[in-house]
């Protein structure tokens, strides 16, 4: 028994003194970007980023993604079990996966919880055997960090994201639990997925980059691949700053191995599409002004869901993501006296939309993706990807955001047909 302590112990005393090297490594990288002569580590200060002092990422999709489909799925604690139905049918072709539930940070002390609805084991909480499952089909599997920011009772707040991406910076301790699990539990990588980061925070972005570029430094020994989710963004400062504020694409450019960029929720003040070829195109753009080496290393994170929404008080209000199924069941459901046609197009070739009033007299606007739609933004965007000279990987990787058992039928037999 003594053995074992002493063997657990010598080991986390190993992967702390690997951390706290890589850390004083990643330092003296940051040191050099900043440009200062003196070594210091100085907030407020711009960076100047030469292609001498930042390791650029050597992935290519075809390392980080291994399925015929050349995607990345999402299963989800909460949703384990049917995300891990859903998988096993198509596992086949699209075999590699990013899974949330275990990577869940206290920003006051730096551990990884677990979700709370975990369910992918009976009496546990632990996602290992969507892990092993995953590597059982030859796939890739991800550990997704993330944290509660939702304002939901219980939540973390902005603030406290941001001061635990602060204090990380300068305490490798903090970085400790991720490293752990990374390894425990046989992931081939991270997902940085933090949201709801105060955006107000002092030199916030600067900061943010200086996280990811230490956690990235430290994965490398270790042959563990790492990326960062970006949340969408077509300018410096568009409609969803107060969500994406906190993050520099110009900064994170030079930060992982990998991006994913989150191309959901297209539409959120008033109805529309979860996304279309026209916004792809411009996150596209505002890709290659911020960080265009990146291009061959980004995934294009698509839904596979859609939105609903109601009119209250002379305006429309977001109610939230519905599946696919539950936008049939609507359909199904609403009488033809209860259609509003002129605005409703069931056979929209991209994003199928239904417009109707309840037995209450409430109007609904219902948008979502067939399989059909979606395989067609796919392709869609695809061109637009392929024909530009920046581009040199001839098969883009995708991410769908979340894998359950009322997705669109047959999409992956449509996206595997076109491999």
């Amino acid at each position: 028994m003594l053995g074992k302590i002493f063997h657990k112990a010598s080991a986390v005393l190993g992967l702390f003194c690997i951390v706290l090297a890589v850390l004083l490594a990643g330092r003296a990288l940051v040191n050099r970007i900043e440009g200062h002569s003196d070594g210091g580590f100085m907030y407020g200060q711009p960076w100047s980023i030469t292609s001498q002092s930042v390791v650029e990422p050597q992935s290519t999709n075809a390392e980080l993604l291994k399925g015929q489909t050349h995607s990345l799925g999402w299963i989800v604690g909460r949703d384990c079990q049917a995300g891990m139905q859903a998988y096993r049918q198509s596992a086949a072709v699209a075999p590699d996966m990013a899974l949330v539930g275990t990577g869940w940070v206290n920003p006051t002390t730096g551990q990884l919880l677990n979700g709370d609805s975990n369910s992918c084991m009976p009496g546990s909480l632990s996602m290992d055997n969507v892990v092993q499952l995953v590597h059982s089909k030859g796939g890739m599997a991800y550990l997704t960090i993330t944290m509660q920011t939702d304002g939901a009772p219980g939540s973390w707040t902005p603030q406290q994201a941001a001061a635990y991406v602060d204090r990380a910076t300068t305490d490798p301790a903090l970085y400790a639990p991720i490293m752990h699990e990374v390894t425990r539990a046989h992931y081939d990588g991270v997902i940085m997925d933090l949201e709801g980061i105060d955006l107000n925070y002092p030199a916030i972005q600067q900061i943010f980059a200086t996280y990811n570029q230490h956690l990235w430094a430290m994965l490398r020994p270790l042959h563990k691949w790492y990326g960062i989710a970006l949340i969408h963004k077509i300018s410096d400062r568009d409609a969803y700053y107060g969500l994406n504020g906190f993050e520099n694409w110009r900064l994170l450019g030079h930060s992982a191995d990998f991006m994913v960029v989150m191309a959901v929720d297209q539409s959120y003040f008033t109805p529309g599409p979860s996304v279309s070829i026209p916004w792809l195109r411009q996150l596209l753009d505002y890709t290659l002004q911020t960080m265009p080496q990146m291009l061959p290393h980004i995934i294009w994170e698509l839904p596979l869901y859609g939105n609903s929404w109601h009119w209250h008080t002379n305006h429309w209000v977001f109610e939230g993501i519905i599946s696919f199924q539950q936008a049939q069941d609507m359909v199904v459901q609403a009488s033809s006296s209860q259609i509003d046609t002129a605005a409703s197009d069931l056979h929209d070739p991209y994003a199928p939309h239904l417009v109707y009033v309840d037995s209450t007299g409430m109007k609904h606007s219902v948008w979502y993706l067939s399989a059909r739609g979606l395989y067609a933004t796919i392709a869609g965007f695809k061109q637009a990807l392929q024909g530009g000279a920046q581009y040199k990987d001839s098969n883009p990787g995708f991410a769908f955001w979340w894998r359950t058992t009322q997705e669109p039928p047959n999409f992956w037999s449509m996206l595997a047909g076109s491999h």
